[in-house]
């Protein structure tokens, strides 16, 4: 192999390396795309690049697995979609060449991810672009480059409509007419991304009255949340064993709300001479 071949094989996404000056309607070189396949053939297969109007690229068979590829259809099919990193672009045949297997999958999951945020913050623009005025829709561009500008990408911006004030929205530079559509929609459209972190704890504590310490300790670290959009869930799995739920926006925060709520039941626990211990769930 050469050495040509070795610094593409290890030359992954970095997308300042080796950039050609961008060409419209074509990717650029270490692009990662999404595509979805047309056609499937004995050396390889034929996509069309649904990021850029349905233009068709080609994946070698060569460039489909790290593994020995005996049969191509196992590894690919007709209407799958794919993520895919740009290895050559040739504007003038109008051809660009595609790689599978130098995407690690985690970089397929997060770009299958943006490119569905990609089209439903699309969708959703095209319905608050239909709500507004005939006159007011001339500035439709503009408003979707303050919220991407201000929150990385559209979605983000629309996600973030979805719940805060229509002030918050004007305070950016988005017109009142438009910033009031733009909640409504958002708000009804989008569900804030959660995480959930799920533990059980047992505890004993002694005594006559060990039932109502035991409940002062769970309703503690129950009630004891300041953190933002976050809850604590406490039920029995049947005694002497509670599950605790945390749901929150974000999951440090998700983190700290627990660490604090478990810190709370231990402390109240200690004071009763209980015991106490804790098993997170995977």
């Amino acid at each position: 192999m050469s050495n040509k071949d070795n610094r593409l094989e290890d030359d992954l996404f970095d997308p300042d390396s080796d950039v050609e000056t961008t060409i419209e309607g074509f990717p650029k070189r270490n692009e990662l795309v999404v595509a979805t396949v047309r056609e499937v053939s004995s050396h390889g297969a034929y996509v069309s690049l649904d990021e850029f109007g349905e233009r068709q690229a080609y994946v070698h068979i060569s460039e489909l697995s790290r593994t020995w590829v005996k049969n191509i259809k196992v590894h690919i099919r007709e209407g799958q979609r794919i993520v895919a990193k740009v290895l050559r672009v040739d504007p003038y045949k109008g051809q660009v060449d595609l790689s599978i297997k130098r995407v690690p999958d985690q970089m397929k999951k997060l770009k299958l991810l943006e490119s569905k945020r990609a089209q439903t913050a699309k969708t959703l623009f095209d319905m608050i672009v239909e709500k507004m005025p005939e006159e007011e829709r001339v500035n439709a561009d503009k408003v979707a480059d303050i919220l991407a500008q201000h929150y990385d990408m559209l979605y983000y911006g629309l996600e973030y409509a979805s719940t805060c004030s229509q002030k918050a929205l004007t305070d950016i530079g988005i017109d009142d007419a438009w910033a009031k559509v733009i909640r409504k929609i958002a708000s009804e459209n989008i569900i804030a991304a959660t995480v959930e972190i799920k533990g059980t704890t047992e505890i004993t504590i002694p005594g006559g009255d060990g039932v109502f310490h035991l409940q002062e300790a769970l309703i503690a670290g129950r009630d004891n949340v300041e953190e933002k959009n976050t809850s604590i869930r406490i039920y029995t799995e049947g005694s002497p064993r509670y599950a605790i739920e945390v749901t929150s926006e974000d999951y440090k925060v998700a983190e700290k709300a627990l660490d604090n709520a478990l810190q709370r039941i231990e402390e109240i626990v200690d004071k009763y001479h209980g015991t106490y211990a804790y098993t997170r769930k995977k």
